[in-house]
């Protein structure tokens, strides 16, 4: 039977480089993503290139607590929590307000998909929670000042995932990248040094293969 993994935001950057990886590797994978044609052309793409893996798709919008009921809950071997919001701007700026948005989906939205989840892993004491976090949260930007304090939070929340679930036999680990080119670089210029999200996907790859637990930090070269 092969293992299989969960992954939020699943259909681009990060999220689908990882899927990617573990399809090759013959695990099932269950995609959760906002938008049914994304899924369904990261299905067609799978029928093709992934033959040993099988695709679960699920379209959810994490950001609402109804929507997180849908989500299967079942012992799955790691659950990748991937899934986030990003907008730059600044706390105290005039104009929108960007972040309560981020806020309901980086942190709230991983907050109770962790409640909803995390209780089968640890009736079987067994599995992984993968978080994706950020270096932004040491590097903090000007300009980021409201994403960067969701993810902010979401490192706390990680912490506290961690001290909950000792002794439990599940593993946790925050992977941290440091900037990488997904689509929420679409109205700005990416660095040279910009990370591939496949180079993140190896990393998550080997924190599940070899167990790694705590912060591991990707930085850009």
């Amino acid at each position: 039977m092969n293992k299989h993994i969960l992954i939020t935001g699943a259909t681009k950057g990060i999220g689908r480089a990882c899927a990617a990886y573990f399809a090759a590797k013959e695990w099932d994978v269950t995609a959760l993503a906002r938008t049914s044609s994304d899924l369904e052309d990261m299905a067609e793409d799978w029928a093709k290139n992934y033959p040993a893996s099988t695709l679960h798709c699920l379209s959810v919008d994490l950001a609402k607590e109804t929507d997180i009921l849908q989500v299967p809950a079942k012992a799955y071997d790691v659950v990748l929590l991937n899934a986030a919001a990003f907008s730059p701007g600044r706390l105290l700026e005039e104009g929108e307000d960007l972040f309560p948005e981020m806020l309901n989906l980086n942190v709230l939205g991983n907050h109770r998909l962790a409640r909803r989840l995390l209780p089968a892993m640890r009736a079987e004491s067994a599995g992984h929670l993968v978080v994706i976090g950020s270096t932004g949260t040491d590097h903090w930007k000007g300009h980021m000042t409201a994403y960067v304090a969701t993810k902010f939070a979401l490192r706390g929340l990680f912490l506290g995932w961690e001290k909950d679930l000792v002794d439990t036999g599940v593993s946790i680990t925050l992977v941290a990248p440091g900037a990488t080119l997904t689509a929420s670089w679409a109205n700005e210029t990416p660095p040279p040094d910009i990370l591939m999200p496949e180079e993140v996907a190896e990393i998550v790859g080997r924190v599940v293969a070899e167990g790694v637990t705590g912060r591991v930090v990707v930085s850009n070269n």
